[in-house]
């Protein structure tokens, strides 16, 4: 008996490392589960043999070798492609000079409304960059990105100094004395109540003229002028090809009429008409905010909003193959910009800011516009009807926008405008 326990016990251990080793043995030539991005992705570990030699210039500016350097390559940014075969033609060419190459190729696409970037003799980045299609410039760092609260509508941004690490072909006013960067200002600005009365078209071109003639290189559009000091329906920028629509009395350009190399249809007698319907905000008070500081504030948290504006295009396209959603050509630019933050904060798409949403405004707030002392109160001021939400329309009556014919009204007086000559740069 003890014999045949003994018989039974050591059959059964054989009977369980047998088992075990054909589950060893499946699990070895069965299904693998831990699969390594080598083995799910051959391209990104390509078979590289000695015949594969023959170089690729890429989208990037580079040239690989072989067509195994650049799956290498493309396994670490998907969006890079094959430009031609053989070497880049100019294998050392800058950031700028890339992105300008690969914006000129995307906007060959018809209804992409895409930024082109301006690049310097060296290669560099002018220190003002424009994107045509919405009118905006902006002043931009060493490395092209746009410097806050520099952004202005169809106008042309001053940045004192150089605002690259480069010395400025301006001068030696890359940098303040005490070695800091300086910040940029803007040549124009918005025109407020009781400023001095609008200079006629005769005046803003002999100033344009005298400008031109003092920077010669500076590209300066010169205005055309009809009789009486008025302006010409039609205006263009001869040097970049660029004509555009405006108001005959005022010259402001109306947003959606720029075209290039051809001639835009305009009214013949399009001018600036006031409206009588209350605003709300004009006299409203924003409670913390010093006197005379409330216009102040308002304009720079405009800015700050139209850079980050500009920066999202930027970001859309050409170098992401994105697009940015076209705007309305019947929206003034500040509406645009208004517009898009409030989808940015909409986030339920409740048509209204309610008090969840509101706190990324107020640090945004907080943060971009100054004074600092305006701000605290801000979102109390544009609630309008006390409801603990900001609608789309108190947003844009406490930002000062409302629909006019090309311009912004509200607690600005928009047909109107002062100081240095809109013209100046380039305005598309």
């Amino acid at each position: 008996m003890i014999q045949r326990s003994f018989v039974i016990i050591v059959t059964l251990k054989v009977l369980i490392l047998l088992q075990e080793t054909q589950t060893l043995n499946h699990r070895g030539t069965g299904p693998r589960f831990l699969i390594s991005d080598r083995d799910r992705d051959p391209q990104c570990n390509p078979h590289c043999s000695r015949t594969q030699s023959k170089p690729v210039c890429a989208s990037d500016g580079r040239t690989y070798e072989s067509m195994c350097d650049y799956q290498r390559a493309k396994c670490k940014d998907s969006g890079l492609s094959v430009v031609h075969r053989g070497r880049c033609k100019d294998a050392g060419q800058s950031k700028c000079r890339l992105e300008r190459a690969q914006a000129l190729e995307q906007a060959k696409k018809p209804q992409e409304a895409v930024f082109i970037p301006e690049c310097n003799e060296d290669g560099s980045f002018t220190q003002v960059q424009c994107h045509t299609y919405t009118g905006y410039c902006w002043c931009v760092t060493s490395d092209g990105k746009p410097v806050s609260g520099s952004s202005v509508q169809n106008k042309t941004p001053t940045c004192s100094g150089s605002v690259t690490d480069k010395p400025s072909s301006q001068g030696n006013a890359g940098r303040k004395d005490d070695g800091s960067k300086p910040t940029p200002t803007m040549e124009t600005r918005p025109v407020f109540e009781g400023d001095e009365k609008l200079n006629s078209c005769d005046q803003e071109r002999q100033s344009a003229l005298e400008e031109a003639r003092d920077n010669p290189r500076e590209g300066i559009v010169i205005p055309e002028c009809a009789p009486g000091g008025l302006y010409k329906p039609v205006q263009c920028h001869q040097s970049t090809g660029y004509c555009w629509c405006v108001l005959v009395d005022t010259g402001r350009p109306l947003p959606g009429t720029s075209t290039r190399y051809e001639t835009p249809v305009c009214e013949s007698d399009a001018r600036w008409k006031n409206t009588d319907t209350e605003d709300p905000f004009k006299d409203r008070e924003l409670q913390g905010c010093p006197d005379g500081k409330k216009l102040e504030f308002i304009t720079s948290l405009l800015d700050a909003l139209t850079t980050d504006m500009v920066q999202a295009i930027n970001s859309a396209a050409p170098a992401a193959g994105g697009r940015f959603s076209e705007p309305n050509p019947n929206h003034t630019l500040e509406e645009r910009v208004v517009l898009w933050y409030f989808s940015q904060l909409d986030i339920n798409g409740s048509e209204d800011i309610n008090k969840k949403e509101m706190k990324p405004f107020k640090r945004y707030v907080k943060k971009k516009a100054k004074p600092k002392k305006c701000a605290r109160r801000f979102t109390d001021y544009c609630d309008l009807n006390k409801d603990k939400s900001i609608s789309l329309t108190e947003l844009k009556g406490c930002l000062g926008v409302r629909k006019e014919p090309g311009i912004s009204a509200g607690s600005f007086t928009p047909g109107r405008r002062a100081g240095s000559n809109p013209f100046i740069g380039r305005l598309v």
